[in-house]
Formats: C-alpha cells, structure tokens, sequence
C-alpha cells in the first residue's frame, strides 16, 4: 500500500472516531446536576484547554509557538471560530434538546460542499451532492419540530454554532499545513474566561466539574486532534459530512443512558441523515472523493 494510501486510511479513520468521541457531550451535559450551561463551558474548555497543553508540552513548547505565529490572521479568526462553538454548542444543549441540537447543527457538513467548492476549489464528487440533498430532506422536519416545540431559541444557537464550525473548516483546511491544536488551546481558555465572567464555576460539586474536564479532554483534545489530522489528508467536505456520525450516535446514547426520548420527527429525519452518511461514508472510502495534498 502506497503511503499515500496508508494517509487516507489513517485519515478516513480519524474523520470517523472524532465525531464518536463528540457524542458523548449530551450524555455528560444532562448528567451534571450542580452545573448550569455557563458553569459547563468554564470546565469544559479547561479539562480541553489543560489536555491539549500537556499534549503540545510533550512535542515541544517551541513547535506550539511557531504554529500560531504561522497562522496569523486566519489563526485568530480560527481561534474565534471555536471559541464561540465551544460556549454556543453548550448553550444550544442547555435551550432544547441533544437530539435537536446535534441535527440542526447539520447545516454545517451540509453547506461544506459548496463551501469547500467556492473557497478552497476542492470539487466534491457528484455522489456528495446526493448525500447533502438526502441530509437536507431529513433536516426539514427537524428544523419544523424544533419551531413547533418551542424550541426555536435553542435551534438558531445550534445554527449559530453549526456557521462557525463552518468557517473553522475552511480555515484548518487551508492551514492544513500547520498544526492548529495550539490554537484550539488559546481557544478553549478563552472561552472559559467568557465563561468564567458570567458563569459560577466555583459552585459546582466536584464530580460534576471533574465529569466535564474529562469531558472536555476527550472531546477537544483528541475529538479535535483526529479531525485536524482528517483535514489534512482528506478534502473538507468528506470530512464535514462524516460529523453526521454525531448527530446519529448523540442522540442515542442520550436515549439509551439518560431516557431523553427524541421527538417523532427527530427520530424520522435522523433515519434520512443517517442514509446520507452511509453514501457518504461509502463513497469515501472507495476513493471517490479524491485525496488533496497538502500545498
């Protein structure tokens, strides 16, 4: 196998295990009792924040400086772009439900294609554009479901979060070259300063914030370090539109663990959501989607 074959594997894989690692926020975030959504986001970012240091400290402080003094411009817009996901996402699951949340936050691998097409002149295979339409059909009655159920502040801060997860492709992917887990990090803590200013950390039970820096560690610091990696071997929109596995797993886990059963139509256009990864998925893995080196 060619190492550029072992590259797409590597990476197929990664774009697949960091929405899986993602998932498991909505079980965690409904199991804290003493932590309300600001008080989430300070733990949180800090278990993240503190994780990806440790991590950056064993390849080299050195390596981490020059990485952020390379992005630049595009760095702090990076750095913003998640900062921002970070506290809205959590918001967003504190205002409806897992479910609702982790589907509306669709929009983002949705648009990716065209987005991808325009900004990074990466053409998306034609199946691509079959699975988005598949996706966006299962969308509708969520977006409906979520309106009807009062739920409409919680379903545009999803949307919200879903633009900058959008914006923060186009960003690593064009950066694929530098490695942007250090500005993750200055990302996370800035958030939880965000946080910390409004929120109460210091009146969380200790389990509680103990359970959310885990949380925190497990998403940011290797949820993001797989799909960083992803984006450096794979084009943005395979790798957008493979996050589908979260909304999938999410909701499921949330179901099976903590009882929150998803309305009818979630249920109905997760089943369609589920259908566009599966030709995504499939499609990727057979080559379809062509790799782009690094430039």
């Amino acid at each position: 196998m060619s190492i550029l074959s072992d590259a797409r594997t590597l990476a197929l894989a990664a774009a697949i295990l960091a929405p899986l690692t993602w998932s498991v926020g909505g079980v965690v975030m409904r199991s804290v009792e003493s932590a309300g959504a600001w008080e989430q986001v300070v733990w949180r970012s800090l278990g993240g924040a503190l994780a990806v240091a440790v991590l950056l400290a064993m390849r080299g402080t050195n390596r981490a400086v020059v990485a952020v003094r390379a992005a630049g411009w595009a760095g702090i817009a990076s750095m913003i772009c998640i900062a921002a996901t970070f506290v809205i996402h959590v918001l967003a699951m504190n205002a409806t439900s897992v479910a609702n949340v982790l589907f509306l936050q669709t929009a983002s691998p949705l648009l990716m294609p065209l987005l991808a097409w325009a900004v990074l002149r990466e053409k998306p295979h034609r199946l691509t554009f079959v699975a988005v339409a598949l996706a966006v059909a299962g969308l509708a009655p969520i977006v409906a479901g979520s309106v009807g159920g009062g739920n409409f502040t919680g379903g545009m801060l999803a949307l919200v979060s879903a633009a900058c997860g959008s914006a923060n492709v186009l960003i690593v992917r064009r950066l694929r070259n530098l490695d942007m887990m250090p500005v993750a990090a200055i990302a996370a803590l800035l958030a939880g300063l965000v946080a910390a200013a409004i929120g109460a950390p210091s009146d969380v039970a200790f389990a509680d914030a103990a359970a959310l820096m885990l949380l925190g560690a497990l998403q940011i610091a290797v949820g993001l370090t797989l799909f960083f990696y992803a984006l450096r071997h794979l084009p943005a929109a395979p790798v957008a539109l493979l996050t589908l596995l979260e909304p999938v797993a999410g909701p499921i886990l949330v179901w099976a663990v903590i009882g929150e059963v998803p309305p009818t139509t979630t249920l109905f256009g997760g089943a369609v959501i589920a259908a566009a990864m599966v030709i995504s998925v499939g499609a990727t893995a057979a080559g379809r989607a062509p790799v782009a080196r690094p430039t």
